[in-house]
């Protein structure tokens, strides 16, 4: 029996997808309603290109600072259900304890929220580079649904850990959203390779995006379990039209040697899998990141 929920009769089989790759206005500041009004914009230009969701970065529209004085909700939520889209922001949020979350706002097609995620593995980048921003880690996975489809969020670096899109891939998600930041641009095409290994290994598609700070080459991409779609470069806007259908078959089917195959990834591979064996991926890291402290955990012999 599979380990992945079924999907609605009644869902999608084909979707449109936009991945919006803003060149920020306020730079690497604090940011600000001129961010916000792009933002508007560019869900407008999704619209136009057909889109039923578009999503941004990492801390976009932000604001990237949680202290600032500025609410980009109100003008998202009035964009989304003006042109009947899902839209998908994100912002650093003031936490409980006096940190910050990264937070990943999901809005519907009728302006409401439909998720708000805190992401759960923050970067693990010292804390003088981000001036003294400590983060803390959100307690809960990104899975939710739109229009009927089975979807997650998994921020930037966390896409890295492959546990953490294998997980929201086994909840459902035949669509996973990696908004990330921005800021890696030497790591581009490997990020990319990431995106692209994750959406093959969990069979489902992958929308990638970061903000453009200023002239770098921009990473965002949507990609599919068998190639991928369509690549952005320097453009604030990528779309593509989602096979759904194809997603479910590749789940839906097993791995065969008969030439030629109907496949060009191994279909089935949620299934294939041993969780019994798995245990050394839940044991006690004595080295593992420290989250609480921001800091990594050297072990000396």
């Amino acid at each position: 029996m599979s380990t992945v929920p079924n999907t609605p009769d009644e869902a999608p089989r084909n979707y449109v997808l936009a991945m919006a790759q803003p060149r920020r206005v306020g730079g690497r500041g604090p940011g600000g309603p001129a961010d916000v009004d792009h933002a508007v914009e560019l869900v407008d230009r999704a619209v136009a290109a057909g889109a039923d969701l578009v999503c941004f970065p990492e801390f976009s529209p932000g604001p990237i600072d949680a202290d600032a004085f500025y609410d980009a909700a109100p003008q998202l939520s009035a964009a989304a259900k003006a042109g009947d889209v899902n839209v998908v922001w994100s912002a650093n949020e003031r936490a409980e304890d006096g940190r910050y979350h990264l937070a990943v706002h999901v809005i519907g097609r009728d302006g409401a929220e439909v998720l708000h995620y805190l992401r759960t593995h923050p970067a693990t980048i010292p804390a003088e580079e981000t001036h003294g921003q400590l983060t803390s880690p959100g307690p809960e996975f990104g899975n939710f649904v739109l229009d009927g489809i089975p979807m997650g969020i998994v921020v930037c670096s966390e896409m890295w850990t492959p546990e953490v899109p294998r997980i929201v891939a086994l909840r459902g998600a035949e669509i996973i959203l990696s908004p990330a930041g921005g800021g890696f641009t030497s790591l581009t095409r490997n990020w990319q390779i990431i995106n692209q290994a994750r959406a093959i290994e969990n069979l489902c598609y992958v929308g990638l995006t970061n903000n453009l700070w200023g002239e770098e080459q921009g990473a965002a991409m949507i990609t599919g379990p068998e190639h991928p779609l369509a690549f952005a470069g320097r453009e604030e806007l990528v779309v593509a039209t989602l096979d759904l259908d194809r997603v479910r078959w590749l789940r839906g089917h097993d791995d065969s040697i008969a030439e030629p195959k109907p496949f060009d990834s191994i279909p089935g591979l949620l299934r294939a899998r041993r969780p019994e064996m798995y245990g050394d991926l839940v044991a006690p890291q004595p080295d593992a990141f420290d989250y609480l402290t921001g800091t990594a955990r050297v072990v000396r012999a």
